[in-house]
């Protein structure tokens, strides 16, 4: 049985990758000539936030230098290619992030996720809740936090989180990365049922790392996701004024 859902040609571009700006391996500009390789019309380049000192995240004066760069970028491809200067902001225990609603304003997508008590055995449903219905994220990022052979993830009521998500217009990522791949396609369809839309990423810390995406796209067909529901296969001007609508409330 053939399985619907988006294809690799469907994927315009990747909204979760890193550079040697925080743990990533290579430049800005290499990661967007493998984008380019890939037959890509945009991405977002989203290292760490400060609050991830582990991954050398970026404090908000790094985040504009880095906008510099990729402006420099944009500008010399012209209408080839679009990046959007992201962040992978980092969930606190109490479901803030490291980032004021100032320098969430300050960039074009926002990654939310969490990057610690990941092993906590008690129930962090409120956490992921109000992480998701903070003013300005965009994408909730490797929603479980998990890890093959490492750790389970967070325990919630995910169908909780994923209702307040897509009430908040929040998109659920299926991060490829093959350790994660998180949402995987089980829980994946429960937030389809609940309204969700998704966000298909590699979480690309260098450019050969870009190819898991394939197995997001995967866990997308696996789980019946039509590709109208996958933000990042929308054309970019569909994207753009999405992400825009996400900044209502920043004040």
């Amino acid at each position: 049985e053939l399985l619907d859902g988006p294809s690799r040609a469907d994927l315009r571009g990747d909204l979760q990758m890193h550079s040697d700006w925080s743990d990533g391996k290579t430049t800005v500009a290499a990661m967007v000539q493998a984008c380019l390789a890939r037959g890509y019309h945009y991405a977002a380049m989203t290292d760490h936030a400060h609050g991830l000192p582990s991954a050398h995240g970026l404090s908000v004066a790094d985040l504009a230098r880095q906008r510099v760069e990729i402006d420099q970028v944009n500008h010399a491809l012209g209408d080839r290619f679009c990046l959007l200067a992201g962040v992978e902001a980092n969930i606190g225990p109490d479901g803030s992030l490291d980032l004021d609603a100032e320098a969430l304003r300050s960039v074009d997508l926002v990654v939310a996720a969490a990057h610690a008590g990941l092993r906590l055995p008690g129930d962090q449903t409120a956490r992921m809740i109000a992480a998701v219905r903070t003013p300005g994220v965009h994408i909730l990022g490797h929603p479980r936090g998990r890890q093959r052979g490492n750790r389970l993830g967070i325990a919630a009521d995910w169908d909780a989180v994923f209702a307040a998500a897509a009430e908040s217009g929040v998109a659920m990522e299926i991060d490829g990365a093959p350790a994660r791949q998180d949402l995987d396609y089980g829980i994946a369809s429960r937030a389809l049922d609940a309204g969700c839309v998704f966000a298909l990423d590699s979480d690309a810390h260098s450019p050969e790392e870009l190819g898991y995406a394939d197995i997001a796209i995967a866990h997308a067909r696996l789980a019946g996701i039509p590709a109208d529901r996958v933000i990042n296969c929308w054309p970019l001007g569909r994207l753009l004024e999405w992400l825009g609508g996400a900044r209502e409330g920043l004040t």
